[in-house]
């Protein structure tokens, strides 16, 4: 004990023995260093957290906390989307610890883990146990799509009779809620009808409906009462592949309306929807036309001649008779009669072949003729009139519509439900703000390091400066003392002698001590009083010595 206090006794002096200067130093360095300890300490001590499971279900993220708190693993929840974090370190093990506890909020095939307690069920309860099962890991499943945040699937099973007609068919209804801003295709959405339909026994894929949390009927069109495929090609004349090209026309010409309303108001600020009506009905047309020798159609006044043959006769004598003559289209014929005997007769005939120029034409018209528009214009906010009927020509010019056939356009201006989008952009802030809040708080702890350093780098650099300097001007230092010393004592002398003869000190009492320094005191008062600029030289000095 003797020597702590021997050894605190030691730096206690040390420390006195020290100037100003080199206390302030002093000073400087400790924090320094203790500043740096404290914060490699406390960067390397610090407890960093990681995501364990995201988006849980209430029931399995309640579930989770239950053995995080029975295992004394520290934890973090984000409540608004029971969100869990663990320590780094732990994740990757913590995950294959607790993937078998989660059940997605559903229950599956584990209800009959326990087969000793289901000893005794009825066929009635064990159905009804079974349906619960099959609909929880048809959910589970759904739920690990991409595109899907929750699901709930509920089903009717068919029931099976000793008289077929009696038999009564399995049905399935499937609720989704999406993640925000994504959406099915028709594909996916035939996939998961194949996926439950596959699922359950006996039922088809026309008996399942498939709803978004916005009340869409997703399945809508796509498979008949059997099940049968509403898009496969059965025949240009079948209702499929008229239902197929219909749609194709109606999103060909949304996709032009929407190119030329999304250039005014931005995308997904207007919304257009089409019903196009068309023609199926093939039209085949003959057409037969006939030309004259000088082009005109349809005109036989002018027939074209191909041959011409002339035949003449002459008679001479016999009775005289009556003859005629028989003329058609072909042939012309001359008769010259005498009635007197002995008389002559001529004859001409010519014939002459006619031919006439034609031309057949046939004219197949294809099935798929628009007959009919309507086309529906929904604008995110309030149209005024001349806007709605500026619109009105815009679409009308983009998809052809044509008055003529009974075509309508329809704009109205109405705000947009934009929950999702909102949504999705909140947590998409918030997901920035923490990476910017992670981000700065590295880059403070990173200031505070490299600021430790830093002061430690110029206090140990201002500490050598110094002893260095003090070493260099020792010797200098000394001199000046002797000379100020010199100084001092000749300014002294000088003024004593002055005092000698200028000034007359009253008569000093030595008998005592105090009167002695008393005296003095009073003098060196007086000194200073009249000299004081060379009492300030003493002073420097005198503090030079003490630094020294």
């Amino acid at each position: 004990m003797n020597k702590l206090l021997d050894v605190f006794k030691n730096l206690k002096d040390k420390w006195t023995e020290l100037s100003k200067r080199k206390k302030i130093v002093s000073v400087i360095l400790v924090l320094a260093i203790v500043i740096s300890l404290i914060s490699f300490i406390m960067l390397k001590t610090r407890t960093k957290y990681a995501v364990l499971f995201s988006k849980l279900d209430s029931t399995d993220a309640s579930t989770v906390m239950k053995k995080l708190d029975e295992d004394k693993i520290p934890h973090k929840e984000d409540s608004s989307d029971n969100t869990i974090y663990v320590p780094e370190q732990n994740v990757d093990k913590l995950r294959l610890q607790y993937a078998s506890t989660l059940k997605n909020g559903s229950t599956g095939f584990e209800l009959f883990d326990n087969s000793n307690s289901k000893f005794g069920t009825t066929d009635s309860e064990f159905k009804v146990e079974y349906q619960r099962a099959l609909q929880g890991e048809l959910e589970r499943t759904i739920k690990g799509l991409g595109a899907v945040d929750d699901a709930r699937v509920q089903l009717v099973m068919s029931e099976d009779s000793a008289f077929v007609k009696d038999s009564t068919a399995a049905s399935a209804s499937v609720t989704l809620k999406m993640k925000d801003g994504q959406t099915l295709t028709k594909d996916q959405v035939k996939a998961i009808i194949a996926l439950v339909s596959g699922s359950v026994k006996n039922l088809s894929k026309g008996n399942i409906q498939v709803v978004d949390d916005k009340m869409n009927l997703l399945s809508k069109g796509l498979y008949d009462s059997k099940g049968n495929d509403f898009d496969s090609d059965s025949g240009s004349d079948s209702a499929q592949s008229r239902n197929k090209m219909e749609t194709t026309v109606e999103n060909q010409l949304e996709k032009k309306a929407l190119d030329a309303l999304e250039e005014i108001y931005g995308k997904g600020k207007v919304k257009v929807k089409i019903n196009a009506d068309l023609n199926f009905d093939s039209n085949e047309t003959n057409t037969e036309t006939y030309y004259d020798n000088k082009g005109n159609p349809n005109d036989t006044k002018n027939p074209v001649i191909v041959s011409q043959h002339d035949q003449e006769s002459n008679n001479t004598g016999g009775a005289g008779n009556n003859s005629g003559s028989t003329v058609d289209n072909n042939t012309n014929s001359n008769t010259i009669t005498n009635a007197n005997n002995g008389s002559t007769s001529t004859s001409k005939d010519t014939t002459t072949n006619y031919d006439v120029s034609s031309e057949k034409s046939k004219i197949v018209k294809a099935p798929g003729d628009i007959t009919r528009l309507t086309v529906s214009v929904l604008v995110d906010g309030k149209v005024s009139g001349t806007t709605q009927a500026t619109l009105t020509n815009i679409v009308s010019n983009a998809v052809g519509v044509n008055q003529q056939r009974g075509d309508s356009v329809s704009v109205e201006g109405m705000p947009f439900d934009t929950t999702a989008q909102d949504n999705a952009k909140k947590e998409l802030k918030e997901m920035q703000q923490e990476q910017d809040a992670a981000k700065k708080k590295k880059l403070y702890i990173g200031i505070g390091i490299g600021a430790a350093i830093l002061l430690i780098i110029i206090a140990l650099a201002v500490f050598m400066i110094i002893k260095r300097r003090r070493n260099e001007n020792e010797d200098e230092f000394e001199d000046e003392d002797l000379d100020n010393t010199q100084n001092i004592d000749a300014v002294i002398g000088d003024e004593i002698e002055n005092k000698k003869t200028k000034v007359k000190f009253a008569p000093i009492d030595f008998d005592g001590e105090e009167n002695e320094q008393i005296h003095v005191e009073k003098e060196i008062k007086k000194y200073a009083s009249t000299k004081p600029e060379q009492v300030v030289d003493i002073v420097k000095a005198w503090l030079k010595n003490d630094e020294r």
